[in-house]
């Protein structure tokens, strides 16, 4: 089982482009802090600076490099780190930007394009530890030897598209985007060397091989004792060594996969609640009912209404 593709299919999250920048020196952009996304900046011409709020330094940034905001902090994007910020909403009502074409802002100096985007996800309840543990920013420099060709040729596309402004390029531009998310995470997790809770588990051998077993299978009947004894370690050592690079413990992670598959059937199926509670692992619907509830605060019923009153 592809353990991270599993976990982005259920988390339901999708790209869409703010639009195009045009940016001319001098000029510092303070965009503020929103729930439940991760912000992303690619640079397609010029240099600038990135700082993220609370944060002491800024991060240089040039021609090619993407750099993604993980948990929507406010940041600012600058041409120089001592340029005094002014809040994005004040810059869209100063140059009376309508949505459509390119944001033009700035003085007559130097100029850098970039292209900014999010990347939503549905259920702030049931976010993953893969993405609660990545760090405040995820920077990938154009010239890294881990930003393949292929990520190259996907950001120029992204480039020719958001600058042709064709019928389509908006669908196309938010696809990639999507697809760009998932390539920002596998690199970052080959080139960190760090031992970020859940990152680390997916590079770990035995605990990894355990994650496959609960995707694969979150309806079986999975213990501590059968998935330590699947990968070759006592329970003892199994349950501490997944505690510790997973960030919960085994019995945590399944009711979480298990929630998580049973909010994505509410969502996208017409199932009965029973049908979906046996295919989480649960053997009555009033079983199910009661973890659904204490996971996500409302009962399956009732998040499914909401998901189709939403329009989601």
């Amino acid at each position: 089982m592809d353990v991270l593709t599993d976990i982005l299919d259920t988390l339901r999250f999708e790209g869409s482009l703010y639009f195009r920048t045009e940016l001319t020196s001098p000029w510092s952009v303070f965009v503020p802090e929103k729930s439940n996304v991760s912000r992303f900046h690619i640079v397609i011409r010029g240099q600038g600076w990135l700082r993220v709020e609370g944060a002491q330094d800024a991060i240089s940034i040039a021609n090619g490099d993407l750099v993604v905001v993980p948990h929507g902090a406010g940041h600012t994007i600058l041409d120089e780190p001592g340029t005094p910020s002014v809040p994005l909403d004040e810059v869209l009502g100063e140059v009376n930007y309508t949505g459509v074409g390119p944001l033009v802002y700035g003085g007559d100096g130097p100029g850098c394009c970039l292209v900014c985007g999010e990347f939503g996800f549905e259920d702030e309840s049931a976010m993953h530890p893969l993405l609660s543990n990545l760090p405040a920013l995820l920077h990938i420099p154009g010239n890294e030897n881990y930003n393949t060709t292929w990520l190259d040729s996907a950001l120029g596309f992204i480039a020719h598209e958001a600058v042709a402004e064709k019928q389509g390029s908006l669908a196309i531009v938010n696809r990639l985007s999507e697809i760009i998310f998932i390539q920002v995470l596998r690199a970052f997790m080959e080139a960190t060397e760090e031992q970020i809770p859940f990152l680390a588990a997916l590079r770990d051998p035995q605990i990894s091989q355990a994650l496959s077993a609960i995707h694969a299978q979150p309806d079986a009947y999975l213990t501590v004792e059968s998935l330590g004894h699947s990968v070759g370690m006592s329970r003892s050592a199994f349950s501490s060594q997944f505690s510790t690079l997973v960030g919960m413990t085994p019995h945590q992670y399944l009711t979480l996969v298990r929630m998580q598959r049973a909010a994505s059937l509410l969502a996208k199926s017409d199932q009965s609640l029973l049908a979906i509670a046996e295919q989480v692992g649960y053997q009555s619907e009033a079983a199910f009912s009661t973890a659904f509830k204490r996971h996500f605060g409302v009962r399956p019923g009732e998040y499914r209404r909401n998901v189709v009153s939403d329009g989601r």
